[in-house]
């Protein structure tokens, strides 16, 4: 249920004691001060990695790092989304329908000294699509041509024509449709590449236990060498010297604090310990703005809240009861008193744009009276009239507060609308996420910020069999949407196809869509330089200097 008066109350003060006692200016200025002088920049990271593979991680938190220790194609700009740079590629060109694409690759060395060859992008490539590796991601590199049917075991590797060597500078890629947002594309890890003689030598391709991603054995190709790995307490990175912009980093090095506690990290932050927070929680909101207005920040984020419904369980096996518990749902107050205004109500996927809307109008424009009787309706005609016979289900969140939060107040509404009874169970995160990927959940918290600034990173998430699915659901109808999506000449035809899957997606509601997000978070803004607002929050971390000559406090 959502926090009354008193309770907010106690919050407050029990929050201003944590951030405001014991937090002396000699504490204040200890780690955050004493990193600044020393050019480390120490970055709050939300969770554990799940893995530096490139090919294993699914999770955002992962993504920041590897990102800092491999570089793709191209790379990514400090200010402007969906502008790139030129990365381990020089320079390219692409035919007249974006169906091939010539990249020249620059002299470059991974950080054992060996260069970095075309050979290095087909390995990993191959590595990801192959049908034994069993990548989550592995959809990302299905526009490939034959890709698909390398990963299906249907043809063999040197069968796919998506990808070719010419020589050790050159790669070429060809696609099965038009892929005009391809540059957009590369900046996902999954297209970086892998020091194939490196990987062979411990393990080779196929081996999900190889050790190569430790500190003492990593090699890559990024700004960053990972230099230490703490679990649940850091993990630290060092300028690489052998990176083709080493002149250029603008920092000597990161340490990512996966601190999953909002409170604790925000409380890090008023105490000197963090120079970026990953996020403020929706509690603190109110607290921090008033505190530190010059350091809060609030930024546009291409997210989505929303949660994954098992559609391999009873009764969740069923649209109507899948609709009912969508509809009961007050996203307007959900977003008022849960999350205090950092985000918006959704009733689509796919956060809108100018170019692209797949946004339930009819939904939308109903009052949430008239919702809550559709809801109680369906829920009937399923077979549950007032919730009689309703199993009791489980609810499982990670053990962030605001999905905790979030989940009891979704709970309440259920109760109340549907005569629904729901259990909350949170999970530590490696457990949250095995559970979410091998099915084992009945409603699952969740979010997914775009890999890419297109609405494809989001709708082809529905794909049947999609490795991060997850919800057990697929349609013949969404699937052809997507391939003809794919096939589109034209980026408005295109996007017509991928709002067309979007919509069958919502109306089978495999998924509750609860509200697209905003980034809120704490930056040291007379440390910090070299750091703007993302859509993506895709951050070129080494574009970001410490001040170390502080103006004096007032």
């Amino acid at each position: 249920m959502a926090m009354n008066r008193l309770s907010i109350c106690c919050l407050y003060a029990l929050l201003s004691v944590l951030l405001g006692g014991g937090c002396g200016e000699g504490d204040r200025r200890s780690s955050a001060a004493k990193a600044a002088r020393e050019g480390i920049l120490l970055l709050g990271n939300n969770a554990e990695p799940q893995s530096l593979d490139p090919h294993k991680s699914t999770a955002v938190a992962d993504g920041k790092i590897i990102s800092s220790l491999l570089e793709g194609l191209v790379r990514p700009d400090a200010r402007e989304s969906g502008l790139v740079h030129p990365g381990m590629a020089e320079s390219w060109e692409k035919n007249a329908d974006a169906t091939e694409w010539r990249f020249h690759l620059r002299e470059a060395f991974w950080s054992d000294g060996q260069p970095v060859t075309s050979r290095d992008f087909a390995y990993a490539y191959q590595r990801l699509l192959h049908p034994a590796f069993g990548g989550r991601y592995v959809e990302m590199l299905y526009p490939l041509r034959g890709a698909r049917a390398y990963n299906h075991g249907e043809i063999q590797w040197e069968e796919v024509q998506g990808v070719s060597t010419p020589d050790e500078h050159t790669l070429l890629l060809r696609f099965e449709n038009p892929t005009p947002h391809l540059l957009q594309m590369l900046l996902h890890y999954t297209w970086f590449p892998l020091p194939a003689h490196h990987v062979e030598a411990l393990g080779g391709m196929l081996d999900r236990r190889s050790l190569w991603t430790s500190p003492e054995n990593w090699v890559g190709n990024g700004a960053y060498l990972l230099q230490e790995r703490r679990m649940n307490d850091y993990i630290s990175v060092v300028p690489n010297p052998h990176y083709w912009r080493a002149s250029e980093v603008r920092n000597r090095g990161i340490r990512f604090l996966p601190i999953v506690n909002g409170y604790t990290e925000t409380r890090m932050f008023f105490g000197g310990k963090l120079h970026i927070t990953n996020n403020v929680p929706p509690e603190m909101l109110e607290m921090a703005l008033s505190r530190s207005l010059r350091e809060f920040c609030r930024d546009p984020y291409y997210c989505t809240i929303f949660y994954r419904l098992n559609t391999t369980r009873k009764p969740l096996n069923d649209v109507r009861v899948r609709r009912a518990l969508s509809l009961a749902i007050d996203r307007e107050a959900l977003v008022a008193r849960v999350v205090h205004g950092a985000g918006m109500t959704a009733y689509g996927f796919t956060p809108p744009t100018r170019e692209y809307d797949a946004y339930d109008h009819s939904v939308a424009e109903m009052t949430q009276s008239e919702r809550e009787s559709e809801a109680r309706r369906l829920l009937a005609n399923a077979g549950f009239p007032g919730g009689n016979g309703f199993p009791t289900l489980e609810l499982m969140t990670t053990s962030r507060d605001v999905q905790r939060v979030t989940a009891e107040c979704i709970q309440s509404m259920w109760s109340r609308v549907l005569g629904v009874q729901v259990e909350i169970r949170a999970c530590e995160w490696t457990a949250y996420k095995a559970a979410q990927q091998n099915g084992e959940y009945d409603i699952s918290s969740s979010s997914w910020s775009g890999d890419y600034a297109d609405p494809a990173t989001f709708v082809g998430l529905w794909r049947t069999g999609a490795g991060n699915n997850c919800t057990g659901w697929g349609s013949a109808v969404c699937d052809a949407a997507l391939d003809a999506a794919d096939a589109s000449p034209t980026t408005a035809g295109r996007m017509l196809k991928l709002a067309e899957a979007e919509r069958e997606m919502l109306e089978a509601c495999p998924i509750i869509p609860l509200y697209w997000s905003e980034r809120t978070y704490m930056k040291s803004s007379l440390v910090v330089e070299g750091w703007y607002p993302l859509l993506l929050d895709q951050h070129p971390l080494d574009a970001v200097e410490l001040r170390q000559n502080l103006p004096a406090e007032p």
